[in-house]
């Protein structure tokens, strides 16, 4: 059988959301295998096969997954990203430093 662009399908992660802080990079994990290292702004495509698929998102402290289902031609959009809140944020604007999070969230799919 030959392989045509619509038998696969597509994971994008995204970061340029505007909650993000825009600090550090962000290492992303595809099936558990890291495939790439996502500064502010940016974005990694990701080919893959139709199935069940997992992402994750790290910042080296604290990370976020996500199970991604996909069909043949689908392309699903993530969003990443590090934000701060609570007391991070006071530490932030007063230091230039603190704790922050990690968030990862479907944004949107098309195809399939």
């Amino acid at each position: 059988m030959e392989s045509g662009s619509s038998e696969r399908a597509a994971i994008v992660v995204k970061r340029d959301a505007e909650k993000d802080i825009k600090m550090r990079s962000l290492d992303v994990y595809v099936d558990d295998q890291f495939s790439v290292d996502l500064t502010y702004p940016g974005e990694y495509r990701a080919e893959v096969d139709p199935g069940d698929h997992s992402v994750k998102v790290s910042n080296r402290l604290y990370s976020r997954s996500l199970r991604v289902p996909l069909k043949a031609g689908e392309t699903v959009t993530v969003e990443a990203g590090n934000y701060v809140t609570g007391v991070g944020t006071v530490m932030m604007s007063v230091l230039g430093m603190g704790p922050y999070k990690v968030f990862l969230r479907e944004v949107g799919r098309t195809g399939g």
